[in-house]
């Protein structure tokens, strides 16, 4: 990748090596180059890097990287896809929980902080409240604060990220110039994901050992990272430094994890459709279980996608395969 645009970063080539240099002792993903899974989407990725800085070497500094979505299941990448965009350009990223901008004036203070090319991040960008505010913005490269008062804003890149895009205004979709699509990991690129994960925080893990946690992943690198760092502490505690099939499996056993990857509160949500006989409805399942609605449906698109559970209107139940996992567990 560095070859590919070194006539384009030589003004910045300083600051783009100590950017990897640092980022190998900080055992953070320094370039696309080192991102495991997600094919089409890095490829997508790296034709735009370098068109961008093609384009750059031609007109000077005063452009910025295209706005860019990033959709998909959560824990496939797109906050670790965004931070290498920006170190892939060389530049700032300023993120923020979109939740967190609560007003016009929020939005107006965030925007104003950026300098020339400075990356957004903007997380659950479909949780912002003011999406009319950022679009003009993104569109006009302008606020308006007031009738009169008009401040410009610096060329910069929008990067926003969610689960949910059909929350975002339609008007908001199409300022992005670049929209990318992502997909859980398969077991292959799981195991890949954690053996480099291990490898670069300087962990010892059998190939084994990394298996069992990519095959209960299901597919989330965030959930396997999570089963990684429980393993690390079961050996730790078994005064080793060596993380093996066995630690593995007594971190499964504690943590009450069962074949698929589903933890107690998960397992109890299936035992729930189980023990009744016809559809189960979103709110008594919520209350069996004493969590909010929309926490219940966040659990619910994993049943759904691994073929657990089905939904209508008269509610949830389950498929012969999640009978048939209820009953292999209990064995």
């Amino acid at each position: 990748m560095m070859n590919k645009t070194s006539h384009a970063r030589r003004a910045g080539r300083g600051r783009w090596d100590s950017i990897v240099m640092n980022d190998e002792q900080n055992h953070i993903v320094p370039t696309l180059d080192h991102v495991i899974g997600q094919a089409a989407s890095i490829a997508v990725i790296r034709t735009a890097i370098n068109s961008y800085f093609y384009e750059r070497s031609k007109v000077g500094d005063q452009q910025a990287f295209p706005h860019t979505l990033f959709t998909g299941p959560s824990g496939t990448g797109k906050t670790l896809l965004s931070e290498t965009i920006a170190r892939e350009l060389c530049v700032n990223l300023h993120s923020e929980l979109s939740q967190n901008l609560k007003s016009p004036e929020h939005i107006h203070g965030l925007l104003m902080m950026l300098e020339p090319g400075d990356c957004l991040f903007l997380d659950e960008i479909h949780e912002l409240r003011h999406q009319v505010t950022l679009y003009r913005a993104v569109e006009e490269g302008k606020l308006f604060l007031g009738k009169r008062h008009v401040v410009k804003l610096p060329p910069f890149c929008l990067i926003g990220a969610t689960t949910h895009e059909f929350n975002l205004h339609r008007s908001m979709i199409q300022r992005f110039a670049i929209h990318v699509r992502l997909r859980h990991y398969t077991d292959d690129e799981m195991f890949q994901l954690l053996r480099q994960r291990a490898k670069r925080i300087g962990w010892l893990i059998e190939d084994d050992a990394v298996r069992m946690i990519a095959k209960r992943s299901r597919g989330v690198a965030r959930l396997g990272v999570r089963m990684l760092e429980g393993s690390k502490r079961t050996a730790s505690a078994a005064s080793t430094d060596n993380i093996t099939p066995a630690h593995v499996e007594r971190m499964f056993q504690e943590s009450q994890i069962d074949s698929l990857g589903l933890d107690p509160v998960e397992q109890h949500y299936l035992h729930i459709l189980r023990d009744v006989d016809g559809p189960v409805r979103l709110n008594v399942i919520a209350t069996h279980l004493g969590l909010p609605r929309k926490t219940v449906e966040v659990l619910e698109e994993d049943f759904i996608r691994l073929g657990l559970v089905t939904k209508s209107d008269k509610g949830r139940m389950l498929t012969p395969k999640g009978i048939e996992h209820l009953a292999g567990s209990s064995e």
